[in-house]
């Protein structure tokens, strides 16, 4: 996968994944849509990963990702499109999991945390100003 950063995971080594906060929400609800071909087949890449190494790491972070990497709207390490708002989501979606930048959970600690969630209010506010909210499975079809 396209490596974004050198960060270091807190293990030792570096992390195979690196994924936004927000960005846990939005793998929940997609459904094949994107800003290009490129970032689609990113996703799904990477969702498949997730699927076949549920118990590898993933670190969660407050800026640009493993997804991101692909997306046409990316300059650098920031969002031409929407930098404050995504970052927002992040630090949303991260103190109401009780997480922090830079922290590794697996994809099975990452389901527990977020399962919960999905009928909440909570996530209408941390979601509330994404574009994608009309397309996304998790608010068009609440459990």
């Amino acid at each position: 996968m396209k490596r974004l950063t050198s960060i270091n995971s807190l293990n030792g080594g570096c992390p195979e994944l690196i994924i936004r906060a927000h960005h846990l929400l939005c793998m929940q609800g997609f459904q094949g849509y994107g800003y290009s071909r490129e970032f689609i087949d990113n996703m799904e890449r990477i969702l498949k990963w997730i699927h076949d190494n549920p118990k590898k790491p993933i670190m969660i972070v407050d800026f640009p990702d493993d997804i991101c990497a692909a997306c046409p709207f990316l300059n650098g390490s920031t969002c031409l499109r929407a930098e404050d708002t995504v970052r927002l989501m992040d630090r949303m979606l991260m103190d109401l999991l009780g997480i922090k930048s830079g922290d590794e959970l697996t994809s099975t600690e990452i389901d527990g945390l977020i399962s919960p969630l999905i009928d909440s209010p909570e996530l209408s506010e941390i979601c509330g100003e994404c574009s994608w909210i009309d397309v996304c499975l998790v608010h068009r079809n609440p459990r």
